[in-house]
């Protein structure tokens, strides 16, 4: 039977490879977060119509809520690991009301309406979940503009990736005479943006945000391969740049 830990690395096996360099409770943590969030995020992959994708969109607000509350969590392995980290150390409330709420677009058939509306979707889902990431760690980091540019270039990155799944959907993301280039642009440069205000990144943060050093090789023609991904996460630790 996969535990929480093996569907991560199944499903989103770049954060869990960033996540093996934290402490042990850090580690379980971080997990009970993307374990959620990917749950969240595949929402439309799991039902045939927008409206059931709403109901389930609701069901995890709800029973997020219910955590935060104080109440014991609804029967589910990803939020009973979620309420039981919760317990020890009180994750973040309010970036998963943002998060959800921009998971609604994935339920829409249409094409963002513009670039912008792209990077807002992905300021609300990677940002949101890298902003809770972040506070898992317990350090005094206070820097927006990282969270911001790291969080954008790698969910613009995650797009592209994507597009051949939402494609077989019979969907494109892009909007009316946008290109996959102009994604690659603001991702590069939100790279940039992210890979110079690292410097002052703590040490202690580098599980929750490493795998954002990955975006240069995923905007390559092909995409690095796992002995490839874990030796740049190596070595972004020992130089603690991303």
């Amino acid at each position: 039977m996969e535990t929480l830990s093996d569907i991560v690395r199944r499903v989103d096996e770049d954060r869990w490879l960033a996540s093996r360099f934290a402490p042990a409770d850090v580690r379980q943590r971080l997990i009970a977060l993307y374990a959620v969030n990917y749950e969240i995020g595949r929402t439309a992959e799991t039902v045939r119509a927008a409206p059931l994708g709403d109901i389930r969109l609701a069901w995890w607000r709800d029973g997020l809520d219910e955590i935060h509350a104080g109440n014991a969590p609804r029967a589910h392995p990803a939020l009973e690991a979620y309420a039981a980290a919760h317990r020890t150390a009180p994750f973040l409330h309010a970036p998963w009301s943002a998060l959800i709420e921009a998971r609604g677009a994935d339920l829409d058939l249409a094409p963002f309406e513009s670039l912008d509306a792209i990077i807002r979707y992905v300021d609300q889902t990677a940002g949101s979940l890298l902003q809770s990431a972040i506070a898992v760690c317990d350090v005094q980091f206070q820097a927006p503009a990282f969270v911001t540019s790291a969080a954008r270039a790698w969910g613009l990155t995650g797009l592209l990736r994507a597009a051949p799944v939402w494609a077989a959907r019979g969907r494109t993301l892009l909007p009316v005479g946008s290109s996959a280039e102009d994604l690659r642009i603001v991702a590069r440069a939100a790279y940039a943006e992210a890979h110079e205000a690292a410097r002052e990144l703590p040490a202690r943060l580098f599980p929750a945000v490493g795998y954002v050093a990955l975006t240069p090789r995923y905007l390559r023609a092909s995409p690095p391969s796992l002995i490839e991904r874990q030796l740049r996460l190596i070595a972004a630790s020992a130089t603690g740049r991303l």
